[in-house]
């Protein structure tokens, strides 16, 4: 991200850096959701939901926050001095859950299934089957 600043006077430097700053955002975003949710507890759906949304508040307040600064006496240099700083901001929590030292065992939400019983001649019993299926009578009637 530092490098935008001195390269924002090539075009072409300034393309490639935002496309990946981008494919880095987007990879993160899942991996960061996948972990939230590991740890979620009862409601993984909220989790999930709660981190989408704070990924889109954060896009909504950076582009205002990026666009404000442009707008200042920084002009070009203000996004991603904008940027710079809520990425050292962002590392903050991190490292303060990193240095904590507390370790969660993770909780894994899928629910198994009792496999079935085999029978006779490997064909799983009648119990472990669902209700007989018969067809329904047409009463004549085709």
């Amino acid at each position: 991200m530092l490098l935008l600043i001195p390269l924002s006077r090539s075009p072409l430097a300034a393309v490639v850096l935002v496309f990946l700053m981008a494919l880095t955002g987007f990879a993160v975003n899942p991996v960061v959701t996948s972990l939230a949710v590991r740890f979620a507890g009862e409601a993984p759906t909220l989790t999930s939901a709660l981190t989408t949304s704070a990924y889109n508040t954060g896009i909504a307040a950076g582009s205002a926050l990026a666009g404000r600064a442009l707008a200042s006496s920084l002009g070009l240099t203000g996004p991603a001095l904008v940027g710079t700083a809520s990425a050292a901001l962002t590392l903050l929590p991190l490292t303060a859950l990193a240095l904590s030292g507390t370790h969660h065992t993770p909780r894994i939400v899928a629910q198994h299934t009792a496999p079935a019983r085999e029978g006779r001649a490997g064909t799983p019993s009648t119990s472990t089957r669902g209700p007989a299926l018969t067809p329904r009578s047409t009463g004549g009637r085709t």
